[in-house]
């Protein structure tokens, strides 16, 4: 099957050197993507979060109202961030749970992509067939319409900074992934700063996660890095040229 990475010349994950990670929630970046963004920084990759959502419906508890639920989330994504090494965040603030257009959230990510002009951009896989949150879904889907309208000067005409391509896309949280990354030595990171998100995590739900999330890294490394028994933890990316992301119905498949 035809390598369009490879013929592209497109660099390994863990060599980009400039990545803009864009979650729909505060923590999907580090439940996701925790111990590649981890190792990345520690190979000196600049690494740059977005947010798309405010985090207002993040809670079903009520002693939280949505402005304090706000106020909190933020915090907690700043505390997880500094465990990751990530310094610079934006967020979009668009309402988490409420209505709002892929279109301008696509436009708000474009300024970005050309201001940071990053070598990978990293987000929610929004094809994963059993995906059903609309701020996953958007802010997938936005981030592709980002990606291949960028350079478009009739969708998002220039701002501030000039046009850019974007190479090359990861998605986490993917039903169809093509790249697994051995995060063994920062998987304790990666779990420390998915529980600075206490509003999410700290309730009875999360022994079952945390053990979900364990096992799960175990077996992507057992099955995709290691098949030799020993222990260790992986992530799972679909990562893809951006020129893949439209007339491409074989890349699926890579």
């Amino acid at each position: 099957m035809i390598n369009i990475r490879k013929i592209l010349q497109l660099p390994d994950l863990l060599d980009a050197k400039r990545v803009l990670c864009i979650q729909p929630h505060a923590d999907d970046n580090e439940v996701g993507a925790g111990g590649t963004i981890k190792a990345l920084r520690d190979r000196g990759a600049e690494v740059v979060f977005v947010t798309v959502t405010d985090g207002q419906a993040g809670s079903v508890e009520p002693d939280y109202s949505a402005h304090d639920l706000v106020i909190k989330r933020k915090i907690e994504k700043e505390n997880a961030a500094k465990w990751l090494d990530v310094s610079l965040q934006y967020d979009l603030d668009f309402p988490d749970g409420h209505e709002y257009l892929i279109h301008d959230v696509a436009a708000e990510i474009v300024e970005i992509l050309r201001s940071f002009r990053p070598e990978v951009v990293m987000t929610v896989d929004p094809w994963s067939p059993y995906e059903g949150h609309p701020d996953h879904l958007k802010t997938g889907h936005a981030v592709v319409k980002a990606l291949l309208f960028s350079q478009n000067a009739s969708v998002f005409p220039i701002k501030h900074h000039p046009f850019y391509s974007v190479p090359q896309v990861a998605f986490y949280a993917s039903s169809y992934p093509n790249t697994y990354i051995d995060v063994t030595p920062h998987f304790l990171t990666k779990m420390a700063a998915i529980q600075e998100h206490a509003s999410q995590f700290d309730n009875e739900d999360w022994p079952l996660l945390r053990e979900y999330l364990i096992a799960s890294a175990k077996e992507l490394y057992l099955t995709k890095i290691n098949q030799n028994h020993e222990e260790g933890y992986a992530e799972a990316f679909k990562v893809l040229s951006t020129r893949q992301l439209h007339y491409f119905p074989m890349a699926m498949y890579q």
